[in-house]
């Protein structure tokens, strides 16, 4: 209101109802000026939330594509030959054939899991190795005495032209011996880097000769 319709108020004697106005129209403003805010607050707190979400589901999605890895037990106690049966428990990328042969999908640094409990009928009966092997390669990963459980992780470089199979060797050629449980994990170390090979044909055959 201004100071001339202040003054017309004042002098018709209707003071009282133009500042009962005054007020009414100001409380409007204030609730306007709230309604407003509170809209803003309530928009910007969706934004964000929509804007986590979708993160968080790309990180999942890029988690789930450089995720490569194979996590087994063994299926059954009695050997193919010397070699272990597994059956899937986790897999990404990397399959198991014939219960027994993983493919991989990249050459490598490949982290190694294994847990493993061995028995024997024999109370001095030697132990067992347990071996994994790809290709002419052979990497040792454990030795287990008579009714002894280990577990071990360590880090190989393996290539994806070869299968991978675990062997279980018997100590002086002792077969009353048998592997109770084991548990085998294979995890690629280089995320969403993929290569065929660790070197390819070129520099291998290069860094082979000299």
């Amino acid at each position: 209101m201004d100071s001339k319709d202040a003054r017309e108020c004042l002098e018709s004697g209707s003071g009282a109802r133009c500042r009962c106005g005054n007020r009414r129209r100001k409380a409007l403003a204030v609730f306007v000026i709230q309604g407003l805010l509170t809209a803003a607050c309530a928009a910007l707190s969706i934004y964000i939330y929509l804007s986590q979400q979708s993160g968080a589901s790309q990180q999942s999605g890029a988690s789930q594509q450089s995720d490569r890895g194979i996590y087994m037990e063994m299926a059954n106690t009695q050997l193919d030959g010397d070699e272990v049966r597994f059956q899937i428990i986790w897999n990404q990328t990397v399959h198991l054939y014939n219960e027994k042969r993983v493919k991989l999908p990249c050459g490598g640094p490949y982290m190694v899991y294994l847990w493993a409990c061995m028995k024997s009928s024999t109370p001095n009966g030697m132990g067992v190795n347990l071996t994994i092997e790809t290709g002419t390669k052979s990497f040792h990963l454990q030795t287990l005495q008579v009714n002894e459980c280990k577990e071990m992780q360590k880090v190989i470089m393996l290539s994806e032209r070869n299968e991978v199979t675990m062997k279980v060797r018997h100590e002086g050629g002792l077969h009353s011996i048998k592997i109770k449980e084991l548990l085998f994990g294979l995890h690629y170390m280089l995320g969403s880097q993929c290569f065929p090979t660790p070197l390819d044909e070129e520099s291998y055959k290069r860094v082979s000769t000299g």
